[in-house]
């Protein structure tokens, strides 16, 4: 299962929408490796932000008909001071385009202001909090 998973993350750093120079992709893969091994924690729903609930119904609703070829993982970490949210979801083709900050907003990517390599190697204390499907990736 865990190569499954690393060759799905290669593939979607490789395809995902901010590919760019070689440090970059390392650091990108070095983080979605990282996240194979964040602790799972349970955690109820009612102690999510509301937000993140109604994500979460969306993606099982969306998902139904897939979900035992779809994996939708949610983790949850630090970056720069701030609770932020990480949705991987492996049937998508963007990698960080489904990254919030703990009141929703999500998270733009820009050359000039946040970078996904300043993400990848400055976040931290990443947990993995949902996960829904049962895809082997």
């Amino acid at each position: 299962m865990n190569k499954l998973f690393f060759l799905g993350t290669l593939l979607f750093v490789a395809f995902g929408c901010n590919q760019s120079e070689g440090s970059r992709v390392s650091d990108e893969n070095t983080f979605l490796t990282n996240l194979q091994t964040a602790p799972r924690v349970d955690v109820e729903r009612e102690s999510l932000p509301e937000w993140l609930v109604v994500k979460i119904n969306g993606i099982e609703a969306a998902h139904g008909k897939d979900i035992s070829i779809v994996k939708v993982r949610i983790f949850k970490g630090e970056w720069k001071e701030q609770t932020v949210y990480y949705i991987y979801d492996t049937l998508s083709s963007c990698g960080f385009c489904e990254v919030y900050y703990e009141n929703g907003e999500n998270v733009t990517w820009s050359a000039n202001n946040i970078s996904t390599n300043s993400f990848c190697s400055g976040s931290k204390n990443w947990e993995l909090i949902y996960e829904y499907g049962k895809g082997l990736y």
